[in-house]
């Protein structure tokens, strides 16, 4: 058990195809065949944007090597692509994933005020999570204010993201009582 302080949020994926259908359940299974405690995460944000308990957030996490004292581990499903063939790196996220992603984030940053959200990569020499985790937060951020950081816009439209997934919640919402044609 740790009762240090939170100082990092760390974003993590799971370097699994956006077909396989993973959770906590699967990521506890092939850390315990590495020889770990437990699952290294906290929190696992499966493909449909259910957010999945992993280790409690008093217990040191196993995600970034040197860095897990005072952070708490955040892997998204996903991160590989068979259709481009490219192995690593690939932010695939869903928007139901990306959603959830933010109103986790907004939730542990209200009860660990001061801690920095960054990816794997800011921190180890890796592509983990696929995409630049501090212009993304930054980006969503300013979207929530009405504008973009640095640039003196009030349009949110500057910044993709937020429209496009508040567009798509709305959509799923819209179609979840029609009948298939």
């Amino acid at each position: 058990m740790s009762n240090l302080p939170i100082r990092r949020i760390v974003l993590h994926y799971s370097a699994t195809f956006p077909d396989q259908d993973w959770g906590v359940t699967e990521l506890r299974r092939l850390h315990l065949a590495r020889g770990w405690k437990d699952v290294g995460y906290h929190y696992v944000i499966r493909r449909d944007g259910r957010i999945e308990r992993g280790r409690a957030e008093d217990v040191i996490g196993a995600h970034v090597e040197g860095h897990n004292t005072g952070s708490i581990g955040v892997c998204c499903i996903g991160g590989l692509e068979r259709a481009t063939g490219k192995d690593l790196g690939v932010d695939n996220r869903t928007p139901a994933q990306i959603v959830a992603t933010t109103l986790l984030l907004r939730d542990l940053l209200a009860r660990h005020p001061g801690a920095e959200v960054l990816g794997h990569r800011d921190l180890a020499p890796t592509q983990c999570p696929g995409f630049d985790v501090k212009t993304w937060w930054a980006q969503v951020n300013a979207e929530a204010r009405g504008g973009v950081p640095g640039s003196g816009a009030s349009a949110p439209s500057a910044v993709p993201g937020l429209r496009g997934i508040l567009a798509a919640i709305r959509s799923f919402i819209r179609n979840i009582f029609r009948r298939p044609s």
